[in-house]
């Protein structure tokens, strides 16, 4: 039993409301430009994202490490100042575990590649929030939770921030690849070729359109 059980139930009781209340009157919406952006020198940006399959409940991760120096030499560096690539079969699990396991993946490569000074980012909003508040230790995925937060708090600076699809155009295309391959993790020290032109196309900063609500 949590030492707390009421506050517990209370900020489920609470997550859940926020989840299904309708939002009264109509919302205005805009479009607005969005586009990969590089981190500043000496900082390794880690973009990740999850995929899943509802029909069947499978799952998998993809991400990547890029920064504005690029570690590998040749082709690679005019695509996007590449470091590495991953992508992760996980079997059944959900979209928001995926996600997670996202983060960690690519937290954990970023380390190994002697990076000390790292920017991750997702485009999941509730990822992104349970890795910057307290964890409830009932929470159903309190595991994968701690393990991120243990990558976070290691000796480095680390940050992590949501952006929306449109910037994470890479991480996505490597999640959505993630069923071809078994179980477990799957590293790429080269660009694959299904990549080369999104990493071109963030290189060169292209914008891409999104209708988001005032």
């Amino acid at each position: 039993m949590p030492p707390e059980p009421l506050n517990s139930i209370y900020q489920y009781a609470l997550d859940w409301y926020n989840a299904c209340k309708t939002i009264v009157g109509t919302p205005n919406h805009t479009v607005v430009q969005l586009q990969w952006k590089a981190p500043k020198t000496g900082t390794c940006k880690v973009n990740s994202d999850g995929s899943r399959i509802n029909d069947t409940g499978f799952s998998g991760a993809g991400g990547l490490l890029r920064d504005t120096t690029g570690r590998n030499l040749g082709r690679v560096l005019s695509t996007g100042a590449w470091i590495q690539g991953f992508i992760v079969n996980l079997g059944a699990c959900t979209i928001l575990e995926a996600e997670l396991w996202g983060i960690f993946w690519g937290l954990s490569l970023a380390w190994d590649a002697g990076y000390r000074e790292v920017e991750i980012e997702c485009d999941s909003i509730a990822a992104v929030a349970l890795l910057s508040s307290p964890t409830v230790p009932t929470h159903p995925l309190y595991s994968i939770i701690s393990c991120c937060k243990m990558k976070i708090h290691e000796p480095w600076c680390c940050a992590i921030k949501h952006i929306y699809r449109e910037q994470n155009v890479a991480a996505d295309a490597l999640a959505a690849r993630s069923y071809n391959f078994g179980y477990g993790l799957h590293v790429y020290d080269e660009v694959p070729d299904f990549l080369e032109d999104i990493l071109a196309a963030d290189a060169r900063g292209v914008v891409r359109p999104r209708a988001v609500t005032l």
